[in-house]
Order: structure tokens, then sequence, then C-alpha cells
């Protein structure tokens, strides 16, 4: 039987605008951070922030080879030289904008998540990508 192609970026459910992610003091600079924002049931989405000086990135944590999460260890996203998000399973690695420009994945990217920063706090935008 062929296998069927599935969308492994493509979360099941997609929490409210507005929600809050996190503080922006909670982000440090130069780092990548995981968050799980729930549902109801067992609805849960696991993203990443990663903030470069000023600015911030957001995608879901789910590597588009197999669907897995990147991080073996809680938080650790980032390659060692600090420029790249990395999967610990495959070592695919991921640029800022989400490409994956090393590894089995090359060519596709992360989910993109949209966020917004209001009032010193990172919320889940309204248009997403």
């Amino acid at each position: 039987m062929p296998k069927i192609p599935t969308n492994k970026t493509t979360p099941a459910w997609w929490p409210d605008p507005g929600q809050v992610i996190c503080a922006l003091a909670d982000m440090p600079l130069n780092a990548a951070r995981g968050f799980a924002l729930y549902g109801n049931d067992d609805e849960k989405l696991e993203l990443i922030i990663w903030r470069r000086g000023d600015a911030l990135t957001g995608v879901v944590n789910q590597c588009p080879h197999m669907g897995l999460p990147l991080e073996t260890f809680p938080d650790r996203f980032l390659n060692a030289d600090g420029d790249a998000l990395i999967c610990s399973a495959h070592g695919a690695r991921f640029r800022f904008d989400g490409a994956c420009f090393t590894g089995p994945c090359q060519g596709q990217n992360l989910r993109r998540v949209a966020l917004s920063v209001r009032n010193g706090r990172i919320y889940l935008a309204a248009n997403q990508p």
C-alpha cells in the first residue's frame, strides 16, 4: 500500500489569537525557548520563540522531516554557535526565518507563528501565516 504524504508541521489544534505566551523579559537575548499553549481536553501547541537582539521569531516545535520536536532537553534548540535551530533527531539546521538549510529536510520550513509584543508581553498574533 503506498504511503500517503502528511504535513508534519501543521498542528491539529490552534489556540485563539491574542493569547499571552510570556513576558518579553523572560526571553533572554540571543536565545530560544520552548512554550506550550493549552486548549480544552488534550489540545496543545508547542512553540519555539527565538530572540536575536530586538527581533523575535516563532515557529511550531515540529521538524518537517519526521514531525518530531526539535529538542531532546528543555530549551536546547540552538547549535553551539547560537546561529541556527537544530533538530536533535537528525541534525537538520534552520535559519532564523525557519528555513532548513542542511539535513534531511533541506529546502523545507518550520511552520511560522506570528507574534506581537505589547506592554512588555509576547502574544500570539491574530494573523497567522
